[in-house]
């Protein structure tokens, strides 16, 4: 992989990058919410679109820093040596933005990127919207309501409701871990029973009863030495509840994305995409998410473009075995060819 070194001087809130690049960092309104992000331009206008940089799920800074790994920072740096400009962005409570992410619906993270376009439109009148993960359902939701934007880059991004994408996610996992179908079971319907709570925003004691039954199934499977370290099964069961489902599904953020179908709002705005994806991806899978984007996509006659590549993770990184465990120990960058995938989709069509 191409790999560019920047020194960086920063100069009354001005980066200056090299002979290609400066960065302006920004504070745009949306309402009573601060949207605090980093623009970066090539040094001499070109008339590209401007590439608008949209985060997976939880809060996250403007690089979608993720274990020291820096995606969209490279990204953009990527796209300004390629004529490109782009924007991105803190999420609500990270950084320099406002707000409080997980209360934020995706209505609201929606009009986030709408409040950015107005703040630009002065300077740009195309834009192109790059969602990565869940990210690419709050771009559809952009198009659904918003007319200015001109593209969308689907970077390993949600083709179908979230609920669908957890469930695919526990499947993979747990048969990586050597888990039979059986195994799997109690859990996944744990997880309907989840999402529908979720959904009508009652019955949740009801689920925290189903929560204790099923962590008792699953303690009662350990060796006799590992069951005698939990010692109120009550208490643990109740602790873990608190901690991975009611702050999951409770939140406003997770009812608004758990049923939510991005694949119409795209054929209904008829905006041209690039969609990406990475074979070893085990949180956004291939078999799920890229057939469904291809299949609708043909048949319907969009205009769109899908590349995948077999040795990529969620991330895009060149992985072994695609889990989430091993995004610590690979190298901090993208495989060949991903980078280019983007700007030469960019190049051609704008």
């Amino acid at each position: 992989m191409k790999k560019t070194v920047i020194l960086s001087i920063i100069i009354s809130g001005m980066v200056a990058g090299s002979a290609w690049s400066q960065e302006t960092e920004l504070v745009i309104n949306n309402g009573d919410i601060q949207i605090a992000g980093t623009l970066s331009e090539p040094e001499t206008e070109t008339g590209k679109p401007l590439v608008i940089l949209i985060t997976g799920s939880g809060a996250q800074d403007r690089d979608e820093t993720i274990i020291g790994f820096k995606p969209f920072k490279i990204i953009a740096d990527h796209l300004t040596q390629e004529g490109i400009p782009s924007f991105r962005y803190d999420d609500r409570s990270i950084g320099g933005s406002s707000g409080v992410f997980t209360d934020a619906t995706l209505d609201d993270l929606a009009s986030d990127v709408s409040a950015i376009m107005s703040h630009f439109e002065r300077t740009y009148d195309r834009f192109i919207l790059l969602g990565h993960s869940q990210g690419g359902p709050v771009a559809t939701k952009v198009v659904s309501k918003d007319e200015r934007v001109n593209g969308i880059v689907f970077m390993a991004a949600t083709m179908v409701p979230i609920k669908d994408v957890i469930s695919e996610q526990i499947v993979v996992m747990q048969t990586m871990m050597g888990k039979t179908e059986a195994d799997i079971a109690p859990t996944l319907e744990f997880q309907e029973l989840a999402y529908e709570t979720s959904r009508k925003d009652e019955g949740w004691d009801d689920l925290k009863m189903a929560y204790k039954e099923l962590v008792e199934l699953e303690i009662s499977k350990l060796p006799a030495a590992q069951q005698a370290y939990i010692k109120d099964i009550d208490a643990f069961a109740e602790a873990q509840f608190n901690a991975q489902v009611t702050t999951t599904f409770r939140t406003p953020q997770m009812r608004s994305l758990l049923y939510y179908d991005p694949i119409p709002d795209l054929v209904a705005s008829g905006v041209p995409s690039l969609a990406i994806f990475g074979e070893k991806d085990t949180q956004v899978t291939v078999d799920q998410n890229a057939t469904v984007y291809e299949e609708v996509a043909q048949a319907k006659g969009l205009d769109y473009s899908s590349v995948r590549f077999s040795e990529a993770n969620h991330l895009f990184q060149p992985a072994n075995t695609g889990m989430v465990t091993e995004y610590a120990t690979l190298p901090k960058e993208f495989v060949d060819g991903f980078l280019e995938s983007i700007s030469e989709w960019i190049l051609l069509n704008y």
